[in-house]
């Protein structure tokens, strides 16, 4: 995993050292007598936020926020510790290497310390219980020389997610390397660890300190390496809690706390499931299939279209055909908007059921050699690790 939002509840569970170092300063907790009429009819998410600005360090430390918020039903004033972290950066100074479910002690140690260093003082247990409001569950997979990046980004340009889940947009940054699939409160980024690491602040995906992360890569002579990096951000703490626990088979409205999030192989599963959940799509097994010459294709397709023998065979073949090269030749998302530009989208189930039939005569073909390998590597989720990178990766 990499960052990770935390909340802590109470004024009580945490104690902050300095005030004058948050914007604005921090003058005294208030109660619901000392707000104005107005602010006591607030509907805004909060009253006031205040933003942690100490003086500046060349270490890591992980960023801080309060919330000043309004508990009507009670008549309260609640304040609210937000924390916003890179596990592997606090661990490690550098998100190359990779932080596991082993490492839940070290980390909560590290982010005492870290907050200390900024004078804001919370106890091990408190950091423990505290809340997930956000996680992004990641990997990275060195490519070998015969895969580029640029391929692997091109394959997954060409994959689409149902409608249902609100994909908003797709972006492919040719500067960059990067490729977001934004689908409501989660969101799949794809992007070369490296390269992005070795660009500009404003123009990288990652947008902390770098500077220890491009010593490592100096160190270690990945300049010249591309590693594919992929994650799986869960933004909001609804959408946490649904996730996790539908993976951990609990109740869907079970709180997701920091110690949660070191369960053995839960960021393996969250990372995997996911690749899986994309790739599995009947019109993406379509998008991304391998290198086949089109007579090929099609006697695959009639092929496996005669094993089922009804009266429609022939036609659904034929169907099948043309749909898998269209796909493949201009993504499933560009097909989509084709056909219902022209066509009724009143019964879009239809082409679903086309094209989940076209990936059933497909069955059996390969996904492309990028797309199997990245699979592959996802699944033995091979643990970065400074004695990795030294050995070379």
């Amino acid at each position: 995993m990499d960052t990770i939002i935390l909340k802590i509840y109470g004024r009580d569970t945490f104690r902050v050292q300095d005030k004058t170092l948050w914007v604005p300063e921090l003058i005294k907790s208030r109660t619901y007598q000392d707000l104005t009429p107005s602010e006591q009819q607030s509907v805004h998410p909060y009253l006031r936020h205040f933003v942690l600005r100490p003086k500046h360090q060349h270490f890591y430390r992980p960023k801080v926020e309060m919330f000043e918020t309004l508990a009507k039903e009670r008549k309260a004033v609640q304040y609210v510790l937000m924390i916003t972290f890179s596990v592997p950066k606090l661990l490690f100074g550098d998100s190359l290497q990779e932080a596991t479910h082993t490492d839940k002690i070290k980390t909560i140690q590290a982010l005492k310390a870290g907050l200390e260093d900024v004078g804001v003082y919370v106890k091990s247990d408190v950091i423990e219980s505290a809340r997930v409001a956000a996680v992004h569950f990641c990997k990275n997979v060195p490519l070998p020389k015969a895969i580029r990046m640029q391929e692997v980004l091109d394959e997954l340009m060409r994959v689409d997610i149902s409608k249902v889940v609100d994909v908003t947009s797709t972006q492919h940054k040719q500067g960059g390397r990067v490729l977001n699939i934004y689908a409501g409160t989660i969101d799949r980024a794809f992007y070369d660890k490296v390269s992005d690491a070795m660009r500009p602040k404003n123009k990288r995906k990652d947008k902390w300190r770098i500077s220890p992360e491009r010593e490592v890569i100096e160190r270690y002579g990945l300049r010249q390496k591309e590693v594919f990096r992929y994650e799986y951000r869960i933004k909001k703490m609804q959408t946490v809690m649904r996730e996790v626990n539908t993976l951990l088979g609990r109740d869907a409205k079970t709180p997701i706390v920091f110690s949660d999030l070191f369960i053995p192989d839960l960021c393996k599963s969250m990372v995997v499931n996911s690749w899986r959940v994309l790739i599995q799509r009947p019109e993406n097994q379509l998008a991304l299939l391998g290198p086949s010459d089109k007579l090929g294709l099609l006697l695959h397709i009639l092929t496996k279209a005669k094993e089922h023998s009804s009266a429609h065979s022939l036609n659904n073949a034929l169907t099948s055909y043309g749909l898998a090269q269209a796909i493949r030749e201009h993504g499933a998302k560009e097909v989509r908007r084709v056909i219902f530009g022209i066509w009724s989208t009143d019964h879009s189930e239809r082409l679903t059921r086309k094209m989940r039939t076209a990936a059933d005569f497909t069955s059996g073909l390969p996904y492309s050699n990028c797309i199997a390998f990245v699979d592959g590597e996802l699944e033995k989720f091979t643990l970065i690790t400074l004695a990795l990178l030294e050995s070379g990766i």
